[in-house]
């Protein structure tokens, strides 16, 4: 009768600790903080820029937003950037005895930069998160050439060009632990005209001589994101 009792008694003080321990888990997502999210972009152009170039791209983005009080906005900052194309180039030199050694490399590299400021709309608590956000900044399309020889020298050459950029954002955030969230994202992004390099014109020449033709158009994109995030 009293093991009964007994074994009654420790069920319940398990299942009110249980509940408790999820009462504060959900609490603690109802709670306003800083949020820093990391992961991996695929973008895809838009409109002109389809038209003129027409890849997509592939590569990494960061976003990070801080609570305005007790408004439901926050204000943050949105880094990107995606790989447009790449050729490399190895020249081998005679080795000797003492064993073979690498001649010059060439290595060039198109990537797309994207710096956004955002202001963010997160009403909503709890575990799922939808959001909207609007965003102002600018990218840089940047093509890099680097040539290394064999004794460690090396020369890096740039071209670069800046657009500006604006455009909005829907994201939502689902909780997987007390300050641990996995995000999907989608931008679409209003780019003014610029030039840039085509990747499938890079040439490389015997004498290390790098060569490209360049495409002029607006760079308008819609950009997917899927990563993890941590609130603080």
């Amino acid at each position: 009768m009293y093991r009964h009792r007994s074994l009654i008694v420790t069920a319940l003080i398990t299942c009110t600790a249980a509940a408790q321990n999820n009462d504060q888990g959900s609490s603690f997502w109802e709670n306003r903080s800083t949020t820093l999210s990391g992961g991996a972009e695929f973008g895809i152009p838009l409109g002109e820029f389809d038209f003129t170039w027409g890849n997509t791209t592939a590569g990494l983005s960061a976003n990070i937003a801080i609570p305005m009080r007790t408004l439901p906005l926050e204000f943050g900052y949105d880094f990107a950037w995606g790989r447009m194309g790449s050729e490399s180039s190895a020249e081998q030199a005679q080795g000797n005895i003492l064993g073979a050694r690498s001649g010059r490399k060439v290595e060039v590299s198109s990537s797309i930069y994207g710096h956004h400021g955002l202001i963010r709309l997160n009403p909503l608590r709890g575990k799922v998160r939808p959001y909207g956000e609007v965003l102002l900044g600018a990218r840089n399309f940047v093509t890099r050439s680097t040539i290394s020889t064999a004794d460690g020298m090396a020369s890096d050459e740039r071209d670069g060009k800046w657009t500006t950029s604006y455009g909005w954002a829907v994201g939502a955030m689902y909780g997987i632990g007390r300050q641990i969230y996995v995000e999907g994202r989608v931008e679409r992004l209003f780019s003014g005209e610029v030039s840039y390099v085509d990747p499938s014109t890079i040439q490389i020449a015997a004498d290390g001589t790098v060569s490209y033709q360049k495409l002029s158009s607006r760079t308008d994109a819609l950009q997917i994101q899927i990563g993890v995030g941590l609130r603080f």
